[in-house]
């Protein structure tokens, strides 16, 4: 039998977790505004300077023709960093819990890849390589620690120093749709050029000092700039996710307390006529010695 202290200690410890997950919940709001304009912004950037590199590649194949007097220069081929030629699959996870269901997703989309492919591992975030070493003991891989929230341009930079030496890089995260939707996706950053059309009009570019160190820089920064956006993208997923488990969390600790409640109220009731009930027979033998 549940006593009166006890209730009265569970309903005021699950009042407080009740607050504490409110308070995470509004954190994690305040963190996705700022996130998604980021994110937002960042798209609009990505699209225009993606665009504009293709359009520079697409150049510097013309040049190649021209020179070679048509005879190959294919864009799709077109890359100035050294490459091992090997493929590697990145986790991008969190350090701290409490984000809902989008890391386990996006580990599982994850570890179901690494199955069905020959890729190199690479983990970023404790809760994701506590996951893998769980699942694959055995298995080799490279970790990296990334704040889950704040400026992390230090600890991006020895990621990217890393990953870019890949010739295909498939970034596994939870992507933003709406405040109740995150989808665990994979995204390619590769080293060569996509097959998509440019809706624009041919560009003729003037080079200077030449184009070779011209596309190295622009393949150098783009890289950088697909995967600072991908490490946004992510985070905005983790903050939508954490507002849901959140405001999940609080409403059945919420029915728990009320359930507490009404479970003290009826033991009080129950109490109380056993009490009344008790005063019975001797409330009828007073009426009988009178």
């Amino acid at each position: 039998m549940r006593t009166d202290k006890k209730t009265t200690e569970d309903i005021s410890q699950l009042t407080a977790l009740q607050t504490i997950a409110q308070i995470y919940a509004q954190i994690a709001s305040v963190r996705m505004q700022q996130t998604r304009k980021q994110v937002l912004d960042g798209r609009v950037f990505i699209r225009e300077i993606n665009e504009t590199f293709e359009d520079v590649r697409r150049s510097y194949a013309e040049e190649v023709r021209r020179l070679n007097k048509g005879k190959s220069g294919k864009s799709e081929q077109i890359t100035f960093l050294s490459h091992n030629g090997k493929s590697v699959a990145v986790l991008l996870s969190t350090n701290a819990g409490l984000y809902g269901a989008i890391v386990p997703n996006t580990y599982q989309l994850f570890l179901d890849e690494l199955r069905k492919h020959d890729y190199e591992v690479t983990i970023v975030g404790q809760q994701g390589l506590s996951f893998y070493l769980v699942d694959e003991p055995d298995q080799p891989y490279t970790y990296f620690d990334l704040p889950d929230w704040g400026d992390s341009s230090s600890q991006l930079s020895p990621i990217i120093q890393h990953i870019v030496q890949y010739e295909e890089i498939h970034v596994f995260y939870g992507e933003f749709h709406t405040v109740i939707t995150q989808q665990p996706v994979e995204t390619l950053i590769s080293s060569h050029a996509t097959n998509s059309k440019s809706s624009r009009n041919p560009v003729k570019y003037y080079f200077e000092p030449n184009m070779e160190r011209i596309l190295i820089f622009f393949e150098t920064e783009i890289f950088s700039s697909l995967f600072e956006q991908t490490i946004s993208e992510s985070r905005l997923a983790k903050y939508a996710s954490r507002i849901i488990a959140m405001d999940q969390a609080s409403e059945n600790t919420k029915n728990v307390i009320k359930k507490l409640k009404f479970e003290a109220l009826v033991a009080q009731h129950r109490f109380f006529n056993r009490r009344q009930l008790n005063q019975l027979p001797a409330i009828w033998h007073l009426g009988r010695e009178r």
